[in-house]
């Protein structure tokens, strides 16, 4: 059987066809391989970066409330009291929640405030959590105060619970648990949390 000119030809064309368009589909599937990983590596390092701020967020709140107890040992007030220059039943209270904030405007060092109407969870970000979201100043402090600054993905509170142990539990005196906890909702709802114990050390 003989195949003319014209025919080897034309199966050499189509051949070379075949090739270049496996070609371009190995080549495609690659790239598109290649742009996966790297979409994946920086939504983890955004994931990383935003654990490692809320960290942060989250451990500066529980510096901030030891530094009120010392700060009353110094000044001669009770240790549990979050604002000596303002009422005297301003005192950190079993069950509610509180936001808190180093104070750069003068007057006593940290400015703390009892959140009212608590909310929590992702379905609640957009709206009733606002009254402890976090916005960024121009000089890149996180603070609750929303005038002139750009508001963030970060909502940050602590609670205040009972000191237990035993078998009942009995509650330890003069002392709290304090829980701080971050939550921001970007390529998903993310929650970091800190536990310590605060306690009267001069009962001690």
């Amino acid at each position: 059987m003989r195949y003319s000119t014209s025919t080897w030809s034309k199966n050499t064309l189509w051949f070379s066809i075949i090739e270049v368009l496996v070609g371009i589909f190995i080549f495609s599937l690659g790239l598109t391989s290649i742009f996966a990983l790297l979409t994946s590596s920086l939504n983890l390092n955004e994931l990383n970066k935003n654990k490692i701020i809320a960290s942060n967020l989250a451990r500066e709140q529980i510096e901030l409330v030891r530094n009120i107890r010392d700060t009353n040992y110094t000044t001669l007030h009770s240790w549990d009291l979050w604002d000596p220059t303002g009422s005297v039943n301003n005192r950190f209270e079993i069950g509610k929640y509180y936001k808190i904030e180093n104070n750069f405007d003068g007057g006593f060092h940290v400015s703390t405030e009892e959140i009212q109407n608590f909310w929590e969870g992702a379905s609640e970000l957009s709206w009733a959590m606002t009254n402890y979201r976090l916005y960024r100043t121009p000089q890149w402090i996180y603070t609750y105060d929303d005038t002139g600054n750009q508001a963030t993905h970060f909502y940050r509170y602590l609670t205040i619970e009972p000191v237990e142990y035993g078998n009942p539990a009995v509650v330890v005196p003069e002392s709290f648990r304090v829980t701080s906890k971050v939550i921001w909702s970007k390529r998903g709802y993310h929650e970091f949390e800190l536990s310590t114990v605060v306690a009267d050390r001069r009962r001690i």
